[in-house]
């Protein structure tokens, strides 16, 4: 079963064609290295930015995800509620995947870990979330590798 979720996930290219005021929230992710970034210049749709690289380990300057981003993304989440939900990062692969799965597993709840994959899959089939963010998210919201071996075993992950 595949629950729906007013959740988009997309790139930073494709946010910027986008007709963002049917949104009642975007989360934005950006690299450490960003030049343009993207900003609502409106109240509305409210905006997170959040900044990390897309990494699974320490590297030179780069920053690594870490389990506040999370944080950060699902309160902002929560407040949104039912609305809908853009969430992109650089490529709309990674890290926008492994926070839409964070918002999705929260919401779906403990032991509905593979029908939020597949939420996910079905939201962006092109998806392959960033390995810290899911083993991040995973204890965070304490769900003993369930939703990380999900993850492996059906999507795989980002390699780098």
């Amino acid at each position: 079963m595949t629950t729906i979720f007013p959740i988009h996930i997309c790139s930073l290219h494709q946010v910027r064609e986008l007709d963002i005021s049917t949104y009642n929230g975007i989360i934005t992710i950006e690299d450490t290295t960003i030049r343009e970034p993207f900003r609502v210049i409106t109240d509305e749709p409210k905006q997170l930015i959040l900044q990390f690289d897309d990494i699974n380990e320490p590297m030179d300057d780069y920053v690594v995800p870490q389990i506040s981003h999370i944080r950060r993304a699902l309160k902002f989440a929560d407040k949104i509620e039912d609305g809908s939900l853009l969430i992109h990062c650089k490529a709309g692969i990674s890290r926008s995947s492994a926070i839409a799965l964070a918002v999705i597993a929260k919401r779906l709840g403990s032991g509905k870990e593979t029908e939020a994959v597949n939420t996910l899959e079905h939201i962006n089939p092109n998806c392959r979330p960033n390995k810290s963010i899911v083993e991040l998210t995973d204890e965070l919201l304490e769900r003993n590798g369930k939703l990380y071996r999900q993850v492996d075993d059906k999507l795989s992950f980002t390699k780098w």
